[in-house]
């Protein structure tokens, strides 16, 4: 699979934009806050219609405008062409594939595989558990359509729950309605990060080894915040407590997992430089296990992630990624070695190098 045209209207900060990406390597070169992201959170669109960045469909909609639209061409295969167009408004999305609605995302997922590597990711260990969530969301989704199902069916109940838990009228019985409805997807969603986490661990450690990165013992560990079937007795023997504070204090909403480097917890233990290589060979791991359950080869986007690494590593690192994937990336510096196709943003335009 190939991107192969990015058009973007009143999307972020760009009132129009209108980029070729056919290329098998693509660099957008810039300074911060100039619409180098933009492009890419646009690319990746095309895959689940779902933001890197947001949940929320307002953020990506240009000021003082009411929809932002998309148009995203891609060469699936030598034979094959298709079209991806996105409208985004207020509280609506509308996607449609070669002029025809798409009425599931679930349905679409896996046509338009892409895997974003941004810098968010670096912050993986030290930063919040909502982060780690976010990203363990988008590398088991990204190819689980029954998982994303999961998540919109328990994030739709939770938040029923929780406006009912705010609500100056409420019953036993209603609460129980939202926990029935959370059951299922809740214990699904800790059933497969269960399983996935071990998974993404022994491919992390493979790609430690191939990349050049320290292994030193890496591992993932799962720490959900309830176990799966104790979901149901907990949301019952806490509904006071609930009541009190306006929400629902337990649940998958709050599980996390640990990453682990030398046996210890690499939050605590590993410096700056072994917590940025190992978010990378997970990365990685993520890119392995991606290719292996696509249809095609994902587009890889990556958002400034490399900037730090002395070259030998940057070579390691696109070594790893092998020649088989598209790669969208961008940088405040030129990009490494190699034949890119160079774009210098500014403002919001894109001008070939």
């Amino acid at each position: 699979m190939r991107l192969t045209r990015i058009r973007a209207a009143d999307f972020r900060n760009l009132t129009f934009a209108d980029v070729s990406v056919d290329a098998p390597r693509v660099f957008l070169i810039g300074e911060n806050g100039q619409g180098k992201t933009n492009l890419l959170e646009a690319a990746a669109l095309v895959s689940s219609f779902r933001s890197f960045r947001t949940t929320e469909i307002s953020p990506l909609i240009r000021a003082g405008c009411t929809e932002a639209r998309l148009r995203l061409d891609v060469r699936v295969s030598a034979n094959e062409l298709a079209e991806v167009e996105l409208r985004l408004a207020k509280g609506s999305r509308k996607a449609l594939l070669n002029g025809t609605p798409v009425t599931s995302a679930a349905q679409h997922l896996g046509q338009f595989p892409t895997i974003v590597f941004c810098s968010d990711d670096l912050r993986l260990v030290r930063g919040s558990p909502a982060n780690r969530r976010r990203w363990l969301d988008a590398a088991i989704g990204g190819t689980d359509a029954a998982y994303l199902n999961a998540l919109r069916d328990y994030t739709r109940a939770l938040e029923g729950r929780n406006a009912l838990l705010k609500s100056e009228i409420r019953s036993d019985e209603e609460l129980r309605a939202f926990e029935k409805a959370m059951l299922p997807p809740g214990q699904l969603i800790a059933d497969i990060r269960a399983k996935v986490l071990p998974e993404l661990a022994e491919t992390l450690r493979q790609a430690c080894a191939r990349a050049g990165f320290p292994d030193k013992g890496a591992d993932l560990i799962y720490q959900p915040d309830t176990p799966a079937g104790e979901l149901e007795a907990t949301w019952m023997r806490l509904r006071n407590t609930d009541l009190a504070s306006g929400t629902t204090l337990k649940g998958p909403q709050r599980d996390d997992f640990g990453m682990m480097f030398g046996g210890q917890d690499a939050a605590d233990y590993a410096s700056e430089g072994q917590q940025r290589l190992l978010v990378l060979a997970l990365c990685l791991a993520r890119l392995q296990r991606d290719t292996r359950r696509a249809p095609t080869p994902p587009v890889i986007l990556a958002d400034d992630v490399l900037g730090e690494l002395d070259d030998t590593r940057r070579r390691a690192f696109w070594a790893e990624v092998g020649d088989s994937h598209q790669v969208i990336a961008t940088g405040t510096v030129p990009p490494p070695s190699g034949d890119w196709l160079t774009y210098r943003v500014s403002g919001g335009s894109y001008v070939q190098a």
